[in-house]
Formats: structure tokens, C-alpha cells, sequence
């Protein structure tokens, strides 16, 4: 049976913007975005800027394949949940959040911490993107301890925030699956 997997913009963005917007597919077959989210990813084409980032084109792909599903909450407690949360959260978050528990969903992919707290509170399955990137090692979608090196630090480049003592456990730990 597939997961039902949720996911706020912020891993969608970094594995796109390293490329790697596939390791969410191989994980995970079908993700759903609340169309907040969907909105965020796709803010710059509605810019009418010409500096579209690469990886929109990635975002919408996957859309048109079908594995990335944008779908809201539709019933009136989930839309109540989503409004009340956006009270302290963003919108992409709340909503996130709401379709996750009308869902029932297995998993809520997150990197926001208070988001992420409210959705633990509430029940709710997160993962960072670290962890998701370390499933990815884990089920041997990735299987070079160089080539995730170098993922998680275009992540990093790219804006993921990480604290200098979690990198180095992570980069420790993968390294040890690799080398055991």
C-alpha cells in the first residue's frame, strides 16, 4: 500500500534546486501539496520575471507527471485547523498541516521546527530533509558517500540551514553506513 506522504515547500525546493527532486519520487511514489504550497514553489513564474529558477521547471514537471498532487483540504474542520494555525504559522505550513491530518497521512515532510512541533503534537509523522535524504542512503537510492556528501552540501549552498555540530554527526553517521 503507498504512503500518503505530505510535504511543506521547503524540501520540495532544496532537492530541486540539487536536482535530486527524483529521490522524492523513488521514496515515495506520489507527494501532495496543499495549494499553498504549490503557490510558493511556483512563486517566480507568476513575476513576470525572466530568472525563472530551474528547478519550477522540475516542480512542474513532476506535477504533470502526476506524482506531485496539489490538493487542499476540503473538509470544514481541516479548513478550520488550517486557519487557525496560521495564526503563528505560514500558510503553506498550516495548510500542510490541516491535509495531513484530514488525510490521515503517513508522513509530513518539514523543516520548519514550530510547524514541525505543532504537527507532532497533533499526531502527525515528520521528517526533516536530512532525514529524508539519509532514507534516500538508507534504501540505496543513493549509493556513494561521495555523491551524498555532495548533495547535502549544495542543499546547504542553496540555503538549507544546518548547525555546524548536526553536520558533522550527519556526515559522520552516513559516512559509517557507507565504510561499516
Amino acid at each position: 500500500m503507498e504512503m500518503i506522504v505530505i510535504s511543506d515547500t521547503a524540501p520540495i525546493i532544496f532537492f530541486g534546486k540539487v536536482n535530486k527532486l527524483n529521490l522524492l519520487k523513488d521514496l515515495y511514489q506520489t507527494i501532495y501539496l496543499p495549494i499553498e504550497v504549490w503557490a510558493e514553489l511556483i512563486y517566480p513564474l507568476t513575476q513576470n520575471d525572466d530568472d525563472i529558477p530551474e528547478d519550477i521547471n522540475l516542480e512542474l514537471e513532476a506535477k504533470e507527471k502526476g506524482w506531485i498532487i496539489v490538493k487542499n483540504p476540503e473538509k470544514e474542520e481541516s479548513l478550520e485547523l488550517a486557519l487557525n494555525l496560521s495564526h503563528d504559522l505560514g500558510l503553506g505550513e498550516s495548510y500542510a498541516i490541516a491535509l495531513s491530518v484530514e488525510l490521515n497521512a503517513d508522513l509530513l515532510l518539514i523543516n520548519d521546527k514550530k510547524a514541525r512541533d505543532v504537527a507532532i503534537n497533533l499526531g502527525i509523522k515528520t521528517k526533516w530533509t536530512t532525514e529524508v535524504l539519509v532514507d534516500a542512503v538508507s534504501k540505496n537510492f543513493i549509493t556513494d558517500f561521495e555523491d551524498f556528501k555532495q548533495i547535502f552540501n549544495d542543499m546547504i549552498e542553496n540555503g538549507l540551514w544546518i548547525e555546524k555540530d548536526y553536520y558533522k554527526k550527519l556526515i559522520k553517521d552516513v559516512e559509517n553506513k557507507f565504510y561499516k
